[in-house]
């Protein structure tokens, strides 16, 4: 599998944190620890020492023992706080809002509620994001007995009311909570339709874990079962290449001075909103629906920016 941005920049800040933890560590360590090779260990070390604080003055670059480097050693001497997470003010509003959808949506993680309010406290105590509640957000019982049924490997037997409100017994080996547009789904493999499904957990009318154990794995793609729109071809300077590598079905090409990315749309406006997060680097989209989508959130923007 091919190492993205996002992987190589988590292991890099991995690596520090890992130093700083236990000290001098052999590169066949590391790599062990990471999942890379021995080379790639090398690299990414390498690549560090030019890394710190801007304007990357020698004392202000993470240092390590280069003597120990060249011996196939880790041995960091300053991390410049590189381990030590700071957030700005609009990255703080971002992770915010994104915890208390996920709350609301009833997919968070465990420990979701003390990180929310830890954030919320540091910001200075202020509320700077309201998430609405969902008239149809999902009951507490219900999603818990999902959860258990995904931490167990263990089916569930489901009473569910679809969208035209017709009642039935499903039994679902449940693998992963997601929240879509803000609203809580459970992605499964369905016994009674024998295929991936993504069912929304506020249509749980009842749930109850079952001595059936999960035997399919989970789907190698996020939201299966929201069908593509339409296919769109976006073109951005290479740095934004990260904002796509995350995508199902992603198919990149970047020639080093710019990134073509082609992907499905299920949402249009989820998709626009991902575009104008790297709006500075777009160099073209297509087709005509989703470049009106995102023309459409950028005015929505300046609007609110305006008010």
């Amino acid at each position: 599998m091919a190492d993205t941005s996002r992987d190589r920049l988590v292991r890099l800040l991995g690596m520090i944190a890992y130093l700083e933890a236990h000290g001098s560590t052999p590169f066949e360590v590391l790599a062990e620890h990471f999942g890379v090779t021995v080379q790639r260990i090398e690299r990414d070390l390498w690549a560090l020492t030019t890394s710190g604080i801007p304007p990357y003055l020698p004392d202000e670059c993470i240092e390590f023992d280069f003597d120990h480097l060249d011996s196939g050693i880790a041995t960091l001497v300053a991390s410049q706080g590189a381990s030590q997470v700071r957030l700005s003010g609009r990255e703080a509003v971002a992770l915010i809002g994104a915890l208390a959808t996920l709350i609301a949506a009833g997919t968070a993680p465990a420990g979701a509620q003390d990180v929310l309010a830890r954030l919320r406290e540091a910001y200075g105590g202020v509320e700077p994001v309201r998430v609405l509640d969902s008239p149809s957000e999902a009951d507490a019982a219900v999603t818990s007995t999902v959860e258990r049924g995904i931490v167990e490997g263990r089916a569930v037997s489901l009473d569910y009311i679809d969208a035209q409100d017709r009642r039935s017994v499903r039994v679902i080996e449940p693998h992963r909570l997601v929240a879509i547009d803000g609203v809580g789904y459970v992605e499964c493999f369905c016994l009674k339709a024998d295929d991936y499904r993504t069912l929304r957990l506020g249509r749980i009318a009842s749930a109850t874990l079952s001595d059936v154990m999960i035997t399919h794995p989970p789907s190698e793609e996020r939201g299966f079962s929201l069908a593509p729109q339409f296919e769109a071809t976006v073109v951005v300077r290479r740095g934004a290449r990260w904002a796509f590598e995350d995508l199902a079905g992603v198919e990149i090409e970047d020639d080093g001075e710019t990134a073509t990315a082609r992907f499905g749309v299920a949402d249009v406006d989820w998709a626009a909103g991902r575009l104008l997060a790297v709006a500075p680097a777009l160099v073209s989209i297509a087709p005509t629906e989703l470049r009106e989508a995102v023309r459409a959130h950028a005015d929505a923007v300046a609007a609110a920016h305006s008010v």
